[in-house]
């Protein structure tokens, strides 16, 4: 599932939640799903952080996050 598609599906999510007419077991069931999205969208923003501090970083001056590695920035 792309990025947008995890977000759009987050918001579907929420707005499940906020109804009314969402019995508790639906409602577990969307949270324990939007839980999982919320840490997948974490680790890709986490990783395109990293790929801008890389860009941004002036030679010389070292990485904030303690170096590269190669395997950030293979496509999954």
């Amino acid at each position: 599932m792309e990025f947008e598609d995890k977000m759009k599906r987050m918001e579907e999510i929420n707005n499940a939640l906020k109804d009314t007419k969402t019995d508790l077991k639906a409602s577990v069931k969307l949270f324990e799903e939007g839980m999982k999205l919320s840490k997948e969208v974490e680790t890709e923003l986490d990783k395109i952080e990293r790929k801008i501090e890389i860009v941004t970083t002036p030679p010389g001056e070292g990485l904030k996050t303690g170096g590269v590695n190669v395997t950030d920035f293979q496509e999954q």
